[in-house]
């Protein structure tokens, strides 16, 4: 373990040496402490210095807010969402868990207020999905500092890639309503001229 730790600390430091244990004759606990120290040190200017930088504006998949939606047992309808009215534009940050797109984290302006809040809502009350370049002060901070979109490609390949996902997957699903519609209305058919 400490062979791996050292080698990890050689290519954090830049330097070619692979140490062996075997080599130093005087490894001690104390020494192996500062070397983490110093890894975690690096990490965490890393990050700073990631979510300090300034860029002229972040890719970031865009949608608005569904007009109406089924709520409950009853299936009553309710338009917008609880935080958002419908038509709101709300800038959608990229997966951060593994459901599948299924809940997603957005900003957006909430009802009755001209600020930005942060929230977590369900992707199917999202629509009209497409990819944008952001301009704005406020958004490109929250992305860069949350570990969201940024300027690169290599993120604008990942969000594209995403929204022809959501896009395959909402057409499979109204194909499947539409699907399921025809079946109803063939059975009914069926069984009225039975009768």
């Amino acid at each position: 373990m400490k062979n791996f730790l050292l080698n990890v600390w050689s290519r954090f430091t830049e330097k070619e040496d692979h140490y062996d244990i075997t080599e130093l004759e005087e490894f001690s606990e104390e020494h192996h402490r500062a070397g983490l120290r110093e890894i975690k040190r690096q990490s965490e200017e890393d990050v700073q210095a990631r979510k300090n930088r300034n860029v002229e504006f972040v890719w970031c998949l865009v949608g608005n807010i569904v007009e109406e939606h089924p709520v409950g047992e009853n299936k009553e309808i309710k338009r917008g969402t609880k935080h958002f009215s419908p038509g709101t534009k709300v800038y959608c940050f990229p997966p951060l868990w593994g459901d599948g797109y299924e809940k997603i984290y957005v900003i957006g302006r909430p009802r009755q207020s001209s600020r930005f809040i942060k929230v977590i809502i369900k992707s199917n009350l999202v629509t009209n999905w497409r990819l944008q370049k952001v301009f704005k002060p406020h958004i490109k901070q929250e992305m860069i500092k949350n570990n969201g979109w940024d300027e690169t490609e290599e993120s604008r390949e990942r969000a594209l890639t995403l929204l022809n996902s959501i896009l395959k997957s909402r057409a499979g699903e109204k194909q499947n309503r539409k699907g399921n519609n025809v079946n109803f209305l063939h059975r009914l058919f069926t069984q009225f001229r039975k009768s």
